[in-house]
């Protein structure tokens, strides 16, 4: 039996349907029909589904339960629930960073003098966490160590709000990541929440720096741990319970330097999770050492796809700012980067994943989401145009491997932009409100295969053909041209 054999026997039992008949309306034999229901055998594609839901009367919630028991019956639980969610992450990727986090109200402690203070209840942990925090920015500490789960939402939220502008501060945060691709009970890829929650926080002014060890969430949670969770600064520490809810908090000299002394232990047995590559420079030699590899498959996921290997000489001195410090050094490393660019998209099995309204906002507004706007005007429509000719030739003689989506998968402005083989990969975007791109260096290899995955088993319904991408391509070419005359 399978989850979607279950559901289909509970509803025929439930409407007292006859197998014969719904075998004949669906065309049918009544031998295969009982195959299906007892789950030797699956329906041979959605139509068929659609018609055993017809003949049942099922209600649009039926359906929809029934629908997804067929997916995860086909894809199996664990890979169904995870490619959702990273669908789920890429579709609400812009209000997953634009968390409108307001600041908190102030708040104080309480008044005690003591070196150790028990918190009791949660409304005092979060007391202690907020004073903690506010103490680190308002005086000279400038670094904060954690470990905790970024489920402690507070903690997070707090920090996402009071860190936007503290430039000066360094976060080093230590997490357990789940050592299997088992979804946790609520049905989620514990891994993939754990990114979407801290990942606001990477576009914060402080230097975050996320590390993850591993082990068995499901097992952690059934285990008695008395205190496993630590936030520490220089002067104060506070020592918190699994739940969040109790704790203590301690100025106590001798017990500073053991916890800073374990805490510097564990961050050497951990690994960084993500690494923020903050300017046009670092990115660009990050972009470069990262293409050296040689891989079976890549695939680029930009609504607006990357046209860094189209670029030319000429089309950078007439863009790029004369005001650009070292300027010709930039021009020189870019068209090396364009270069290797070009024979990799020649000599690689890398797939392009993009959509017309991607390739649309670039004519619109001559922006390439890889660079800071602030280091080159928009390109003049002409050019825009001459760009996407290329990019349209190079799709049509087979050096670009494409894939077009009917629709945008997230949004063009301020959406995940994704580059992702088979051993390590990056998300770029560009925060709303900001000029320049975040590059985050994902380095823990279940992401980079939960994402490898997803786009290697996207639904060939969500793509255009080859020809018609090209028709498609050929059409706005034309359309833009006429409208700019």
């Amino acid at each position: 039996m399978s989850e979607f054999s279950d559901l289909l026997t509970e509803y025929t039992h439930r409407k007292g349907t006859r197998i014969y008949s719904l075998a004949e309306y669906c065309g049918m034999e009544r031998s295969m029909m009982y195959k299906v229901i007892r789950g030797k055998r699956m329906p041979s594609s959605i139509k068929t589904l659609d018609k055993i839901s017809k003949f049942l009367h099922l209600t649009p919630s039926e359906y929809q339960e029934l629908s997804t028991a067929y997916k995860v019956s086909l894809e199996g639980r664990d890979n169904y629930y995870r490619r959702r969610d990273i669908m789920n992450f890429l579709n609400n990727f812009r209000n997953i960073m634009d968390t409108g986090v307001s600041l908190l109200p102030p708040r104080t402690y309480f008044s005690s003098d003591g070196p150790n203070i028990a918190l009791t209840t949660a409304s005092e942990v979060n007391q202690a966490v907020y004073t903690l925090v506010t103490h680190l920015i308002e005086g000279e500490e400038r670094r904060l160590c954690i470990i905790a789960p970024p489920e402690f939402t507070f903690l997070i939220e707090l920090l996402t709000s009071l860190m936007k502008e503290e430039d000066s501060i360094s976060i080093d945060h230590i997490m357990c990541l789940n050592n299997n691709e088992h979804i946790t009970s609520d049905k989620k890829n514990y891994n993939l929440h754990c990114l979407m929650k801290i990942l606001p926080l990477c576009t914060c002014g402080c230097s975050y720096q996320p590390y993850y060890y591993y082990d068995n969430i499901t097992s952690r949670l059934d285990t008695f741990r008395l205190f496993p969770y630590l936030i520490l600064t220089e002067s104060r520490a506070l020592v918190l319970s699994e739940t969040f809810e109790t704790g203590f908090m301690t100025k106590q000299p001798d017990f500073l330097r053991l916890l800073k002394n374990i805490f510097s232990d564990y961050r050497k047995k951990a690994r960084p999770l993500l690494q923020k590559i903050s300017d046009v420079s670092s990115q660009l030699a990050y972009v470069q050492e990262f293409l050296r590899g040689d891989t079976s498959v890549e695939y680029s996921f930009q609504m607006t796809p990357c046209m860094t290997d189209l670029l030319t000489e000429e089309f950078l001195e007439k863009y790029i700012i004369s005001e650009l410090p070292e300027r010709q050094t930039f021009i020189h490393n870019l068209m090396l980067h364009v270069t290797n660019t070009h024979e990799r998209h020649q000599n690689r099995n890398l797939i392009l994943i993009f959509s017309l309204e991607g390739i649309r906002e670039f004519l619109e507004t001559g922006l390439l989401e890889e660079y800071p706007s602030d280091i080159y005007l928009p390109p003049r429509p002409e050019d825009r145009l001459k760009l996407i000719k290329r990019f349209a030739d190079e799709c049509h003689s087979g050096s670009h491997r494409i894939r077009m989506l009917k629709h945008s998968i997230g949004t063009v402005k301020n959406g995940a932009n994704i580059y992702i083989t088979p051993g390590a990969g990056y998300l770029l975007f560009t925060p709303n409100g900001s000029n320049s791109p975040v590059y985050l260096n994902i380095q823990e290899s279940g992401l980079t295969n939960a994402f490898l995955d997803f786009f290697e088993t996207l639904d060939s319904e969500l793509f255009y053909t080859q020809d018609e991408a090209l028709s498609r391509l050929n059409e706005l070419v034309i359309q833009f041209a006429h409208q700019k005359k």
